[in-house]
């Protein structure tokens, strides 16, 4: 009787360890399939951050901007500046505008030259770009300093001259299209102003100042390429 008491605790016991071992095992694997925390999202948000700070559509850096204008009146020779340098930023581009024209005429003897030199700080501000960033509309806008000298010359070699400073101001909307990040077409239209700031005659060895204000106003278009370098 006591031997078969001790034999069935026997089996008991055994029973309640393989038990005890089967949930321990059970348990182990859970443990250790926990996923380990990963910091991708937080990586892809950097690099998303990154990319819209370097404009998607093009290069920012030195900016070189060649421009052909006209103007509707008979200051059209003037032309406006022919060259924009300066910085391209993601949104906005500034820079000095500097423009040089020179019209020479010969007739009867007697020769005309006239010159003129410009130099107009601009500002470049976009309004809207499209969804890859290529595609942009902008506002233009510039204030400067231009100075205009007129020379004649008679069949007798006797030469007088008038020379003119003017403030040039202009305003207009435009647009690019940018074929690379570094390469972009564009077309823009607006006003122009032109104020005499002040003038003087030269006529053999006299020369004068001229008390005389003026302003003129007309309407421009121009086809613009722009050069960045940069990435």
């Amino acid at each position: 009787m006591m031997l078969r008491l001790s034999f069935g605790a026997a089996v008991l016991l055994g029973g309640v360890t393989m038990a005890g071992t089967s949930h321990a095992e059970e348990a182990t694997p859970t443990i250790a399939e926990e996923p380990a925390p990963t910091r991708a999202p937080a990586a892809s948000a950097e690099v998303s951050v990154n990319q819209d700070q370097q404009s998607p559509g093009h290069a920012s850096g030195l900016m070189v901007q060649a421009r052909v204008q006209a103007q509707s009146s008979l200051l059209s020779v003037a032309g406006g500046p022919g060259f924009l340098l300066g910085y391209q930023g993601p949104s906005y581009a500034v820079g000095l505008g500097l423009g040089l024209t020179r019209i020479g005429v010969n007739s009867g003897g007697q020769s005309e030259s006239l010159t003129l030199i410009q130099v107009a700080p601009t500002a470049i501000i976009d309004v809207w770009h499209s969804a890859d960033g290529r595609a942009r509309a902008n506002l233009i806008g510039s204030v400067g300093y231009a100075r205009a000298s007129l020379v004649v010359t008679n069949s007798n070699q006797e030469d007088s001259s008038a020379s003119a400073s003017l403030v040039p101001v202009m305003l207009g909307f435009g647009g690019d299209y940018f074929l690379s990040r570094n390469f972009a077409l564009g077309a823009e239209f607006g006003v122009q102003a032109m104020f005499l700031a002040g003038a003087s005659t030269n006529s053999g060895r006299s020369s004068k100042n001229v008390d005389a204000g003026g302003n003129a106003q007309f309407a421009y278009g121009a086809l613009r390429a722009t050069f960045v370098l940069g990435d």
